[in-house]
Parts: C-alpha cells; sequence; structure tokens
C-alpha cells in the first residue's frame, strides 16, 4: 500500500484594513489586500519561488485569491482551486454586539470553549465552522496518491483549526495559536496505507518580513476590540 509524505505550505493573507478612513467596519467578505500586505506576501513568494507546488487551494474571498496569486507568479502552473469550505469564519454584526459583552465575546472570541461561546460574534457557530475546515482539509489529503507539496492560502481563524487539529485538538480553544499576517506554516503528514498515519509541525507562524515579530503583539482580534472601543466611545 502507498506510504508517502505530503507537505503543506499553510499562509495566512496579507495584511487587510478591516475599516475604511472613518473607522466603519469593512465587509470582510470583499475586503483585500492593503499596499502592506500585498509587500508581506510578495517577499514571501521571492523566497518561496524555487519551490515547485503540485496542487494550490485558497478561500474564495478575494485576499485569499490573492494571496495565492502572488504567492504562485513565479510557478510554472498557476492554476489555483478557490474553495468556499475554508473561508474565513462569518461573524454577526458588531452593532449588533452588546458593549458589556465586547471584551468577552470580540477580543476573547477564541477562548470559546473557556467563554462558552457557540458562535463566533454571534454569527457562525464553531462546531459549523471546525466541521467545514476539517472535512475539507482530511479530504483533500486523501485524495493524494503521492508525495507532493501543498499551498493552502487561507485565514486567520482557519489556520487555527487547522493547526489545532495539527495538535490533536478538534474544537478547543484556538487563542493561543497565533496567525500573524502573510505568516507560513508548514505541516508534514504521512499517508500511509490510504490513513492519515503521522503528523508534525515543522514551521509554525513564521512571518518572513519580520522574523522576531518585532511590535507584533497584538492579534486581529485585538484591533478589532481597539476600534470597536474607540467607535463607542470609550477608553481600554
Amino acid at each position: 500500500m502507498a506510504d508517502f509524505w505530503l507537505r503543506i505550505f499553510l499562509v495566512r493573507h496579507g495584511h487587510v484594513s478591516y475599516f475604511d478612513k472613518e473607522d466603519q467596519p469593512v465587509n470582510p467578505k470583499y475586503a483585500q489586500l492593503s499596499h502592506e500586505g500585498i509587500e508581506q506576501i510578495r517577499l514571501l513568494a521571492e523566497n518561496l519561488k524555487h519551490l515547485p507546488f503540485e496542487s494550490v487551494y485558497s478561500s474564495t474571498m478575494p485576499r485569499s485569491i490573492q494571496t495565492a496569486e502572488f504567492l504562485t507568479q513565479h510557478q510554472n502552473s498557476k492554476d489555483i482551486l478557490a474553495v468556499d469550505a475554508i473561508r474565513e469564519i462569518k461573524a454577526g454584526r458588531l452593532r449588533d454586539l452588546l458593549i458589556d459583552k465586547a471584551e468577552q465575546e470580540l477580543k476573547n472570541a477564541y477562548l470559546f470553549q473557556t467563554n462558552n461561546l457557540e458562535s463566533f460574534l454571534q454569527g457562525e457557530s464553531w462546531e459549523g465552522f471546525s466541521n467545514r475546515v476539517i472535512t475539507w482539509f482530511e479530504q483533500i489529503i486523501l485524495s493524494k496518491s503521492k508525495s507532493q507539496n501543498i499551498l493552502i492560502s487561507s485565514h486567520d481563524a482557519v489556520n487555527r483549526i487547522i493547526i489545532g487539529w495539527m495538535y490533536g485538538n478538534n474544537l478547543a480553544d484556538i487563542y493561543t495559536q497565533e496567525q500573524d499576517y502573510g505568516c507560513l506554516n508548514i505541516l508534514d503528514i504521512q499517508i500511509k496505507s490510504n490513513s492519515i498515519f503521522r503528523k508534525r509541525i515543522k514551521l509554525q507562524n513564521f512571518t518572513i518580513y519580520n522574523p522576531l515579530k518585532n511590535q507584533l503583539f497584538n492579534s486581529a482580534m485585538d484591533e478589532v476590540y481597539k476600534v470597536y472601543i474607540k467607535n463607542n466611545g470609550f477608553k481600554e
């Protein structure tokens, strides 16, 4: 029976501004890479240009597709398969969030198990989100018949769920699995007898534009929380 390793390059899209110049929320469904985000991904692409990808996937969201396009610009084959299963978790409306619940449900949204949060910002359920991501991920892995490099251009929470799965922590809090903009994760998965046999993480949350994480103190949810508080006239 077949026995081989898959190497997965799991990337979070580059920087995106989720608020306009007036600090009003931008529909995350249509948000695109900022100039900063483009430069982050271009630098990563330059360092991956000699590495062939046999399979390339992105979500159906523009920022994920843009990231995959930049990362494959040096590839002989640029076929990118955009799939809805790895789109980012869907939030409810920020304006429907109660001020006294903001810190727990917004800033600490990724502590969903600790805080008994069934859904993300009153939107998509964590269980449903995790199931759609992991179901797709396992199907893709088990569909391969030989060793290869796989590029997945994805999102913050999606990557955290996949990395949690690598650690065997399905549907557990993902707060500690930080994913900075434009970060690279390298995952090795051994397939044996048409089953997932072993998993190991070779690299996690590596930002080639800032390897030592200088000034990268906040997570994406910290930034959203800061603007939310500002818009509602409060100070932390």
